[in-house]
């Protein structure tokens, strides 16, 4: 897919590590401009020194209005327009839901759905600047479909994420402002570190393995192109047929 994305300028949330990374690298690697951000400065400037083309960094905490005025800003400043953006900044913790404290169950949604709301309000107005439409990509997960002990906070999070891209596409469609949710299941990154591969893989998963954040990647790429330009409010699930059982 290279050169697909050529004059194009992208913005991906979480993107120091792991699938944001990924995204990253995909994204400029098919020609568009890149603007990562996330909350550790050290290693997502790192991350974006790491990559070839244009690739910049900016801190920020996705559960800020401001913040998210400000990146837009940068991007416009650095870009002169923004087509794509990648709502992938997540957390992820296991506790018991009737032992959790009411503020561990807002911070998840903090970062998981509000952040992914901010990303759909401040992206949606960036694009209609040009008005030549985009592809807004959120990253949900199978915990959207499913749940698991200890989760609930984080099905919570991830249901609403993958709702709100169809209400989103629903909105913004005549825009020609597609919006679409990527569901990863098991991806090996530093958030299913806990999770062990050899034992998870061959009880759950059809494919015998995790992913590599490779191949979510490869699903928001497609969601970025013009591959994808008639497809809105859909979701794309990389999973290995984890949520066929």
């Amino acid at each position: 897919m290279a050169g697909e994305l050529d004059g194009k300028a992208a913005i991906i949330t979480g993107g120091g590590r792991g699938i944001g990374l990924a995204c990253a690298k995909a994204l400029a690697e098919a020609g568009a401009r890149v603007l990562i951000t996330g909350r550790n400065a050290e290693v997502g400037a790192a991350a974006a020194d790491s990559l070839a083309g244009d690739v910049r960094f900016t801190q920020q905490d996705v559960a800020s209005d401001a913040d998210w005025s400000r990146v837009m800003a940068e991007a416009d400043a650095a870009f002169g327009r923004v087509d794509i953006l990648v709502a992938n900044a997540g957390v992820s913790t296991a506790f018991p839901l009737a032992d959790m404290p009411l503020e561990d169950f807002r911070a998840m949604q903090d970062v998981n759905l509000k952040g992914a709301f901010l990303a759909v309000k401040h992206g949606a107005q960036a694009i209609r600047k040009h008005g030549e439409g985009g592809s807004i990509i959120l990253i949900s997960s199978v915990m959207g479909r499913i749940s698991a002990p200890a989760y609930a906070h984080y099905s919570a999070s991830k249901t609403g994420v993958r709702l709100l891209a169809k209400a989103a596409a629903l909105e913004l469609g005549a825009e020609q402002i597609r919006v679409n949710a990527v569901l990863p299941g098991f991806v090996r990154t530093d958030m299913t570190a806990p999770f062990p591969e050899e034992q998870i893989a061959p009880m759950a998963v059809p494919m015998k393995r995790f992913a590599d954040a490779g191949e979510v990647a490869d699903a928001v790429l497609f969601s970025a192109t013009d591959r994808s330009k008639f497809m809105t409010g859909a979701e794309l699930v990389v999973d290995g047929g984890l949520i066929t059982r």
